[in-house]
C-alpha cells in the first residue's frame, strides 16, 4: 500500500535538493531554516515544511574546509556528524588523506571522521591543516592508529594547539591526543573499546599522563595549576 500524500508540496529546492553538491545543500537547509523560524508573516509556517527543513539539518554535512600541509592543496569537503559522506565525498577524502610515501588509500574510520567534523563545527570557517593520516610505509609501527587509517595529525589556523587539544581530551573517550608543540600539530585517534592515551612529545619521546590532561578534565573550579607546576608535559 503506498503512503498517503500531505498536503504540503516542498518548494522547487527541496525536490531538487538530492541533485545539488553536498555541502550547497548544507548551506540551503541553514538559509531556509533560518528563513521559516524568523518569518513574521501571520500566515502559519506549515508544520510539514518546518520538519522538513529541520530534518535536513540534522542530516546534513558539516562544511569542512582542508589544507594538506605537505602537497600544498585545498579541498572543502561534506562530512556529517556521525562521520558518514556520499560515496563522491568519501572517495575525495580517501584520496586527501592518503599514504604520501606509498601512495596507497583507506578509507579513514568513521568515528576519528566524527570528530573532524565536530572540530570543523566548532571552529566554523576554520581550516583545518593535516599534516599526515593514513602511513603504510615500511617504517610505519605496526601498532600505529595511522597504519589502521585511524589517525590524523592535524592543526587549526587561529586556533592554539593547548585549546584543541584540551577540547577534544575532556569531551571525547576512547582517544589517543598527543600534542607535539615543537612539531606544531595535534594527533587524534579513535581507539574504540581500547582505554583513551594522552601524551606530550618532547625530545624525541612520548611523554604519557601528562599535567595537562588532568587538568583538562577536572571541573572548571578545579582547574587552576598548582603555582610552579610547569603546565603541558
Amino acid at each position: 500500500m503506498g503512503l498517503a500524500r500531505t498536503k504540503f508540496d516542498p518548494p522547487p529546492w527541496v525536490r531538487e535538493a538530492g541533485m545539488l553538491p553536498i555541502v550547497l545543500k548544507l548551506k540551503l537547509a541553514t538559509a531556509a531554516a533560518v528563513g521559516l523560524a524568523g518569518a513574521t508573516s501571520p500566515v502559519p509556517v506549515p508544520a510539514e515544511a518546518l520538519a522538513m527543513v529541520v530534518a535536513e539539518r540534522a542530516t546534513s554535512p558539516v562544511e569542512v574546509k582542508l589544507y594538506d600541509d605537505n602537497l600544498r592543496v585545498s579541498a572543502t569537503v561534506g562530512i556529517r556528524r556521525d562521520g558518514t559522506m556520499d560515496d563522491a565525498t568519501a572517495a575525495q577524502v580517501k584520496h586527501l588523506f592518503r599514504c604520501r610515501q606509498t601512495q596507497r588509500e583507506h578509507a579513514i574510520a568513521r568515528r576519528t571522521l566524527a570528530m573532524l567534523a565536530d572540530l570543523a563545527e566548532q571552529y566554523e570557517s576554520r581550516t583545518i591543516e593535516f599534516v599526515s593520516a593514513y602511513r603504510v610505509q615500511q617504517d610505519e609501527s605496526p601498532t600505529s592508529p595511522h597504519r589502521d587509517a585511524r589517525a590524523i595529525d592535524f592543526r587549526i589556523r587561529g586556533v592554539p594547539l593547548r585549546e584543541i587539544r584540551d577540547y577534544l581530551w575532556r569531551t571525547y573517550a576512547e582517544v589517543g591526543i598527543g600534542w607535539y608543540p615543537s612539531e606544531q600539530f595535534i594527533h587524534m585517534d579513535s581507539r574504540p573499546g581500547l582505554h583513551g592515551a594522552a601524551w606530550t612529545f618532547l625530545a624525541g619521546a612520548n611523554h604519557y599522563h601528562p599535567y595537562w590532561a588532568e587538568l583538562a578534565r577536572k571541573p572548571v573550579t578545579e582547574s587552576t595549576p598548582p603555582r610552579g607546576h610547569r603546565s603541558g608535559v
